[in-house]
């Protein structure tokens, strides 16, 4: 045996070496080489290695999106946001119809690299299923009772490689001091993966029938439901605690014509932007950690944007109080000069960074929007998308 074939077997023989090599492999090489051997599966999937292949959690590689009118069964199109990869690339896309037996799926939130989603299939009826895009790897929750109303993913891999869900399902109930009168409660119950069942958290309680719990972002580790007219709770997950957050107050002299246009959260912040009017000057607001109100982060315009992309200075026909232009998603970097906003203009997505007001076209999504008439609706070319954030990982669902 020679010198060199002797030391390539003591490297191979040496685990740690090996999982050093590994670890700076891209993900898509280290889903194909978890088929080697029993002994790199191991490697490749032990919590360690995972932390070490992912330093940082928010590091975001694109947005899957795709438009409410599509919401069953849709077609999903991803967006690169930090390098060139080619989004035809199977590597980065999905398909969540691989689910066995689904027949339509809708996505209902997405968490540093997890989906939870929901499915309907001849067999059964309405199923939930937490999906890792990056390893395909899913996994279909306890059936759940009662009516439905949000359901929300809450996973911080700094803290935890289990993930939690938070359920809020609703009952109404006949007062029996007044018999035709009702009462309508809440309830929060919790899935963890650890356990792989549902319970039951607090009492029911009483709350705005307009509170949007099917749009809970988790922040703070607390999931967090914003209410446009009426108040905005939270859920701290691991203390279990019903709170209240505030709104922004609304600026002298604009007490009509209030647009919530985006509600997010990126690398431990969380953003609302609120637009007033036809325009393109806005501000993003950022809530305090302690909930103790919102202050002004970025203020925006968009009126460079505009003379290029002339289109989005034109007011939606179904409501003339906004502008042709939405906010898909704002993506912290780990310096305020990396922050950007994901904008979908007419036929067009956008990257704006928000340092230096410079701004770049991602991505033609004119056609794939028409009606049979080739014309494209206001409410799928401008408003309507649903975008989430898709960050690689490993981690196990």
């Amino acid at each position: 045996m020679s010198e060199h074939s002797s030391s390539v077997d003591q490297v191979a023989a040496n685990d740690d070496l090996v999982a050093e090599i590994l670890i700076r492999l891209p993900v898509k090489s280290l889903m194909q080489f978890k088929s080697v051997s029993k002994r790199w599966l191991s490697l490749i999937t032990t919590p360690h290695f995972i932390r070490c292949r992912n330093p940082d959690p928010s590091y975001v590689s694109g947005l899957f999106f795709y438009s409410s009118m599509r919401r069953l069964n849709p077609e999903l199109i991803f967006i690169p946001l930090q390098n060139d990869k080619n989004p035809t690339d199977n590597a980065y896309s999905t398909t969540l119809t691989t689910l066995p037996g689904a027949l339509s799926i809708s996505i209902l939130s997405s968490c540093y690299g997890l989906f939870c989603c929901s499915s309907y299939s001849h067999a059964t009826d309405r199923q939930f299923h937490i999906l890792n895009p990056t390893t395909k790897q899913f996994a279909s929750l306890p059936k759940l009772q009662g009516e439905l109303q949000g359901l929300s993913l809450a996973f911080d891999p700094s803290r935890s490689p289990h993930y939690k869900v938070v359920c809020v399902w609703r009952t109404i109930s006949v007062l029996s001091t007044k018999p035709y009168q009702s009462e309508c409660h809440f309830q929060i119950e919790i899935y963890s993966s650890e356990t792989g069942s549902w319970r039951a958290s607090g009492d029911p309680f009483t709350a705005d029938l307009n509170n949007q719990f099917l749009s809970g972002v988790y922040w703070n580790n607390a999931i967090n439901w914003f209410n446009s007219s009426g108040e905005s709770l939270y859920f701290n997950v691991e203390d279990e605690r019903l709170g209240v957050m505030p709104i922004p107050p609304i600026p002298p002299g604009e007490w009509s014509g209030r647009q919530f246009r985006y509600y997010g959260e990126s690398r431990g912040h969380l953003h609302l932007v609120e637009i007033y009017g036809p325009t393109t000057q806005f501000v993003v607001h950022e809530m305090e950690r302690d909930y103790s109100g919102w202050f002004v982060k970025y203020q925006v315009d968009l009126h460079e944007v505009g003379l290029a992309f002339p289109d989005m200075l034109q007011r939606l026909s179904w409501d003339l109080t906004c502008c042709s232009f939405a906010i898909l998603s704002l993506i912290r970097g780990e310096e305020d000069e990396g922050s950007f906003l994901v904008l979908h203009v007419p036929g067009k997505i956008l990257r704006y960074n928000l340092a230096d007001k410079s701004f770049k076209e991602l991505r033609d999504v004119g056609p794939e929007h028409c009606d049979s008439n080739g014309v494209i609706e206001d409410s799928i070319r401008y408003f309507w998308f649903h975008a989430f954030q898709y960050i690689e990982t490993l981690y196990c669902v």
